[in-house]
């Protein structure tokens, strides 16, 4: 397998300051039940449709811009608050699949983040999404993104992970799950991703109370 590539700040300056925004909602409490990670597929997501999905008050910790180098170097800065969340989904590898990177090298990030994780706040269930379709970029074959899909799948089998399959849950024409840039979900899209994403947590995760 490629060597996944080191972690690294946001490239922009705005995304610094989100990400300082981030911290000192950690830093605020309460500890939340629940988190997601990743770009800006999982910073999109609402909040009353991500916690009906995860059946808890979920923090939302997604980055517009994120690739998973990304994700990576933001969870070491986030790990120094010993939360200690039921549920994390991680949902990035969209950019880094545009910018060229490989399957392989795409896939040990994303398993270097899931060491990462459990050793920071140790979740008991983590679900890790698969790229949803998009409109296809410069140089990047549909073909590359389901070989992509079909890696993560396999790091989601090896590691204990719980699979959210996009492609599945968005259906045979998944660019009317889109926004009119073809790569951001819109409502229908998070709507069908929620569902499934129930289906996979609600079974492990009873709802509080």
């Amino acid at each position: 397998m490629s060597d996944a590539r080191p972690p690294a700040p946001p490239a922009k300056a705005s995304g610094l300051r989100r990400h300082r925004a981030l911290m000192a909602r950690l830093a605020a409490g309460p500890a939340p039940e629940a988190v997601i990670l990743g770009d800006s597929l999982a910073a999109g997501w609402p909040g009353r449709d991500l916690d009906w999905a995860t059946g808890h008050p979920t923090l939302n910790l997604g980055l517009p811009g994120d690739r998973v180098q990304t994700t990576r170097w933001r969870l070491a800065a986030m790990a120094a608050f010993a939360i200690r969340p039921r549920l994390a989904v991680v949902m990035v590898g969209t950019n880094s699949f545009a910018d060229g990177v490989s399957p392989e090298a795409i896939v040990a990030g994303l398993g270097a983040l899931v060491v990462l994780l459990r050793a920071a706040w140790a979740p008991p269930l983590i679900v890790l999404a698969t790229v949803p379709w998009r409109e296809p970029s410069f140089g990047r074959s549909e073909a590359g993104r389901l070989a992509l899909n079909a890696a993560i799948g396999e790091l989601a089998r090896i590691d204990a992970l719980a699979l959210l399959a996009c492609d599945a849950a968005l259906g045979p024409d998944p660019a009317t799950s889109l926004e009119a840039d073809r790569l951001h979900l819109n409502p229908r899209g998070y709507a069908a991703l929620g569902a499934a994403l129930a289906s996979l947590v609600r079974p492990c995760l009873p709802r509080p109370g």
